[in-house]
């Protein structure tokens, strides 16, 4: 079953700068980064359910419109993240 997940109020007036900037940061105690890592745990778990469902990765599956910077920026990184997956498994 896919979550619905979405930035908290806090992050969600952050510019796309602001939340790069956050990602920058060393300590891995800032709040940003801590929302953003929350944000791409739960669009895996729902990317990688949605393709245990189907048993294949649909096409449209990584074009997501984002409603804020903070979702922009964590979906960009998901997104990221299985395409490298999935290059590494086609080289296999």
């Amino acid at each position: 079953m896919t979550v619905v997940v979405e930035p908290k109020p806090e992050f969600q007036s952050l510019s796309a700068e602001a939340v790069a900037e956050a990602l920058d940061d060393p300590d891995p105690a800032n709040p940003v980064a801590i929302e953003v890592a929350r944000l791409i745990a739960v669009y895996t778990e729902n990317f990688s359910r949605h393709v245990e469902r189907l048993g294949y990765i649909p096409p449209h599956i990584l074009h997501v419109k984002a409603r804020w910077p903070i979702e922009a920026v964590a979906m960009r990184l998901t997104t990221e993240a299985i395409r490298e997956s999935v290059a590494k498994k086609a080289k296999s």
